[in-house]
C-alpha cells in the first residue's frame, strides 16, 4: 500500500498537484473565449499568453494527428497553422497512393518480427494491420481521418501525464512539471471544448461556419458519414476517449505502486 512518507510518491503528488494547477489557471482563457466570458484580466499577459500557448500546442498535436492517420491510409500529407481562420489544416498532397500502404504494410510486419518477444506490442500492431486493411478502400478511412485529430489531443495528454506519473523526464524536476502541465491542459482543454459543443449554441454555429464554409468542422464530417451517430454522439465518443486518457496512466501508475 501507499505511503505519504515515500520521497518518490510524494514528490509524484506534488509536481502533479502543481501541474493541474497551473494547466488550470492556463485554461482559463480558453473559457472564457468558448463561452463569452468578459474576463478581460484573463486576456493579457501573463495569463492570455500562456492559454494562448496552450491552445496552438493542442492545435499543434490536432493536425498531427489528422497528418498521422492520413499517411497511414496512403495519403501524403503535411499539417500547416491556418492563420487566415484560426486553427490548423492538414493538406492532402494528392490522392490514396498504394505505394505508401505498402510501405505502411511493410513496416507492421518489420514490427511484428522484431518485437517477437513482446507480445502486447505485437497485438497493438496487429489491431493497427486490421484497421488498416479494413478501412483503407472504404470512405470509413476518412471518418478514422477525421477523427484523429481530436483524439491525439487527447492520446498526447494521456502521453505526458504517463511522463509525468513515472518520471521519464531525463532534464529533472521543471520538466516533470512540465508534463504534468501540459498533460493535464491538454485533457482539460478538450473537456472545455467538447463542453462548449454541446451546451453552447454560439460556440455550436463558430464551429459549424469555421473555415468560411459550413459543416467543416471534423465533427461535422464524421456525423455526416455515420448515419448512426449524430453530431452530439460522436462529441460524446471524444469525451469518453478523453475520461479515459485522463483514468489510464493514473491506474496504471497505482498498478505500479501496489
Amino acid at each position: 500500500m501507499f505511503e505519504l512518507k515515500d520521497s518518490p510518491l510524494r514528490s509524484t503528488s506534488r509536481v502533479m498537484l502543481w501541474g493541474f494547477f497551473f494547466s488550470f489557471f492556463a485554461n482559463i482563457p480558453f473559457y472564457a473565449w468558448i463561452f463569452s466570458k468578459d474576463w478581460s484580466w484573463s486576456t493579457g499577459f501573463p495569463l492570455g499568453w500562456i492559454g494562448a500557448g496552450m491552445v496552438y500546442m493542442g492545435t499543434f498535436f490536432h493536425e498531427i494527428g489528422h497528418t498521422l492517420c492520413m499517411w497511414f491510409y496512403g495519403y501524403p500529407t503535411i499539417p500547416t497553422f491556418d492563420f487566415q481562420h484560426g486553427g490548423g489544416m492538414a493538406w492532402a498532397l494528392s490522392g490514396q497512393q498504394i505505394p505508401i500502404l505498402f510501405v505502411v504494410w511493410g513496416a507492421l510486419g518489420y514490427g511484428l518480427w522484431v518485437l517477437k518477444d513482446y507480445r502486447y506490442c505485437q497485438i497493438g500492431l496487429c489491431v493497427l494491420a486490421f484497421l488498416n486493411i479494413s478501412l483503407a478502400f472504404t470512405d470509413l478511412h476518412s471518418v478514422a481521418s477525421n477523427f484523429m485529430g481530436p483524439a491525439f489531443e487527447c492520446l498526447i495528454g494521456a502521453f505526458f501525464l504517463y511522463r509525468a506519473l513515472f518520471n521519464l523526464a531525463p532534464r529533472g524536476v521543471f520538466e516533470r512539471f512540465l508534463n504534468g502541465f501540459f498533460g493535464f491542459g491538454l485533457i482539460g482543454q478538450v473537456f472545455i471544448n467538447s463542453y462548449g459543443l454541446l451546451k453552447s449554441d454560439a460556440f455550436r454555429l463558430v464551429y459549424y461556419e469555421q473555415k468560411g464554409s459550413h459543416g467543416f468542422g471534423d465533427f461535422d464530417k464524421i456525423a455526416s458519414s455515420l448515419t448512426f451517430l449524430n453530431f452530439e454522439g460522436t462529441v460524446c465518443a471524444w469525451v469518453l476517449l478523453n475520461v479515459l486518457c485522463l483514468v489510464l496512466p493514473f491506474i496504471l501508475f497505482l498498478r505500479s505502486e501496489l
